[in-house]
């Protein structure tokens, strides 16, 4: 049994953020599902539906609204979501992907801690300014 079922949170722009998590997820093995207008999906696909994320549109209407939403403040202040990764391989291919998709860097890949410890990591924001980290760890005797 899993900690969770899902997460939501709400992002400025749906677009930007479809956009980074689709080109960044396939790099874990996961995948991102338009599942409405206003939402998508996260997971591991058939293989592995739930724990799922759930990215909504915040629904802004009247004098409020903004047509362009701005670039968050204080990046890393949010919500911290850390994927686990296959291989370190993978953790360097999520950093490309996400960088090239929109996000910033806010870590590259390599060891996080003394090397003996085996935990290779890399972070970046979401266009929202969430950190997401990607981490392997490796066995060691």
């Amino acid at each position: 049994m899993s900690l969770f079922d899902h997460i939501g949170f709400h992002t400025a722009d749906l677009n930007r953020s479809l956009h980074f998590y689709a080109g960044c997820m396939p790099a874990l093995e996961l995948e991102v599902i338009r599942n409405a207008d206003a939402s998508f999906f996260v997971s591991g696909g058939e293989r592995a539906p739930v724990p799922f994320i759930w990215i909504t549109a915040v629904s802004v209407s009247g004098p409020a609204a903004v047509a362009s939403p701005a670039p968050p403040e204080n990046p890393g202040n949010h919500l911290h979501l850390m994927f686990a990764a296959l291989s370190r391989d993978a953790v360097e291919a999520f950093h490309q992907a996400a960088l090239a998709f929109g996000g910033v860097d806010s870590g590259s890949p390599g060891y996080q801690g003394p090397e003996e410890m085996g935990y290779y990591a890399a972070l970046v924001f979401d266009p929202d300014g969430n950190t997401i980290e990607v981490g392997f760890r490796e066995r060691r005797s």
